[in-house]
């Protein structure tokens, strides 16, 4: 897909009007796209015109801490119903719904209503999930870690704490006793595979998936992000015999799926280096047999 057919058939929306810059481009060449408010987009299905949905719009769990959970609820309703509304007015649409793990919490209660207070987050993406999903084309992604070039408040998270040690130079310090692990996966496969199984002609088989590629400990996350910027040894108090505390799911289905519509997964240390470079760490060499950093890429065309 050539800029020009790209700016043609792709609309973004959001809570309110604004310009979003593409970034996998120099500056001079960046795309400058619209942003309409989502009250607009039941507008844009109505015409007829919308033939695919990717939606990640979604106040996230951080939010909680500036406002009354009474309006985080309302306003996450509010968006799972503008985006319901437009899936209504597109039937033959396809809709790719970035969830997250949270959702998996309360996937088997009979009632996850009755925890809506205490989780709001992980029981409204539940859900949207079951919402969205009804009686349609659609693909759930549960984000459970997330690498790449855009994390949000690194220092709130594992990897991105850790590069912002490595930026720093200094040592990683695991302080929990107890091993720890998550499930990572790399904003860059997820929304290849979402975008080749939304544009593809594929009977809708995919369901929901669980986004991760690699399952690891916070141990060997920072050992990896220590090799690869020559940092000192992590400093840990890890107690091996400690009950384990995991946040995460099987990589396989989703590897399987990446393999489906030929799309490569970043390894774990591509996801690292993938992501210190989004918080402005120079790129160490690449893995032998790795791939260029996307900021590489030709200008000339933009590949869905």
């Amino acid at each position: 897909m050539t800029p020009d057919e790209f700016m043609q058939r792709v609309r973004a929306f959001a809570s309110r009007s604004s310009t979003l810059p593409t970034t996998a481009y120099p500056d001079q060449l960046q795309l400058k796209i619209p942003v309409y408010p989502l009250s607009d987009l039941p507008d844009l299905a109505m015409s007829g015109r919308i033939s695919a949905f990717f939606h990640a719009a979604f106040l996230t769990r951080d939010r909680l801490g500036s406002m009354e959970k009474e309006r985080y609820v309302a306003i996450n309703r509010g968006i799972t119903a503008q985006v319901l509304r437009a899936l209504e007015l597109a039937p033959a649409a396809r809709v790719v719904v970035v969830s997250s793990g949270a959702a998996a919490v309360h996937a088997s209660c009979s009632d996850p209503e009755r925890s809506l207070l205490d989780d709001p987050y992980g029981v409204l993406k539940l859900e949207e999930e079951r919402l969205l999903a009804r009686n349609r084309s659609a693909l759930v992604l549960r984000i459970y870690a997330l690498s790449g070039r855009f994390i949000r408040d690194p220092a709130r998270f594992a990897l991105g704490d850790f590069l912002l040690k490595a930026q720093q130079r200094l040592p990683i310090r695991i302080n929990s006793p107890a091993p720890v692990w998550r499930s990572y996966g790399n904003a860059g496969d997820i929304t290849a595979l979402a975008w080749a199984w939304l544009l593809s002609a594929e009977p809708p088989a995919l369901g929901q998936l669980d986004a991760v590629t690699h399952h690891v400990s916070l141990e060997q996350l920072a050992e990896s992000v220590c090799r690869i910027y020559r940092l000192p040894p992590v400093i840990s108090r890890l107690d091996t015999t400690a009950p384990a505390q995991s946040y995460g799911a099987d990589t396989e289905p989703f590897l399987a799926a990446l393999t489906r519509f030929d799309q490569n997964p970043h390894s774990l240390e591509e996801q690292i280096i993938d992501t210190g470079v989004g918080l402005g760490l120079a790129a160490p060499p690449w893995p032998e047999n790795g791939r260029p950093t996307p900021l590489s890429c030709s200008p000339l065309r933009i590949d869905l």
